[in-house]
């Protein structure tokens, strides 16, 4: 339990850390921290070690905070209730304090401000930052979604009125892409790439140099005699050749 709650943890950093406008607030952060100087940084760094200490210290600390409350969600699953993330995140004071007075030890010679302070400091800034995320994130979370039509695919253009529908596969029969439809089937004189390049708006992918499959027209998969068949809900079943089933398996079909 203990491997997995780690895991978990890693992951959510993982994440964080792979987010651009994140990384963006972060230097925004340093910047403003760095130009300003509080806590007596200015008199006693130039300006870009200045720069340089507190983007090593608000990278650091953030990521200390996103650990701790990443680990305790983990452990007590909470409900996402406002004062809970920040009670997380005043936990996470502790660790952040206790890294700041080493660093300012390492950085000044000795702390810059005592250990008992910045610990003050540190809770109430953590508990408030994760309070303020949480309430903003729920905020967020709380706004109508405004609904987006998907993509018709242009295609369907190419199709009779009556077989105009709902995608499922593409096959090549000779020079000729057998499109077939919710509605029915119909053949047309061009080559399947060229077929697939006019599916956009559709969710699917290329299973075989022949065939073309929409996600959810596939019911199942199966083996048989060392192949992979993808079986669909009008009763085709498709081959998929061995090029192609890294997507497949990627993609959840198989």
């Amino acid at each position: 339990m203990a491997s997995n709650d780690l895991h978990f943890t890693i992951r959510e950093l993982q994440r964080h850390l792979r987010a651009p406008l994140l990384w963006a607030a972060l230097c925004g952060v340093s910047a403003v921290l760095g130009l300003a100087g509080p806590f007596g940084t200015y008199s006693a760094l130039p300006l870009l070690p200045r720069l340089g200490y507190w983007g090593a210290t608000v990278v650091v600390t953030y990521l200390i905070c996103v650990a701790v409350i990443a680990g305790l969600e983990r452990a007590w699953h909470p409900r996402g209730s406002v004062p809970t993330y920040a009670l997380f995140g005043a936990a996470g004071g502790v660790p952040i304090a206790l890294f700041v007075w080493l660093f300012n030890r390492l950085v000044f010679g000795g702390s810059a401000i005592g250990f008992w302070p910045l610990l003050a400091y540190a809770t109430v800034i953590a508990a408030v930052g994760s309070a303020l995320i949480a309430t903003f994130t729920r905020s967020l979370a709380s706004q109508p979604v405004p609904s987006v039509a998907p993509r018709r695919p242009s295609l369907l253009d190419r199709l009779p009125l009556e077989v105009r529908g709902r995608l499922t596969h593409l096959s090549v029969q000779d020079h000729y892409v057998e499109v077939r439809t919710e509605k029915g089937r119909h053949m047309l004189l061009m080559r399947l790439s060229d077929a697939i390049a006019e599916t956009d708006g559709a969710d699917g992918l290329q299973v075989h140099r022949s065939h073309w499959v929409a996600k959810d027209a596939v019911l199942r998969s199966a083996r048989r005699d060392g192949r992979l068949y993808l079986h669909l809900a009008d009763g085709s079943e498709i081959p998929v050749s061995r090029s192609y089933l890294k997507p497949v398996r990627d993609a959840g079909l198989a």
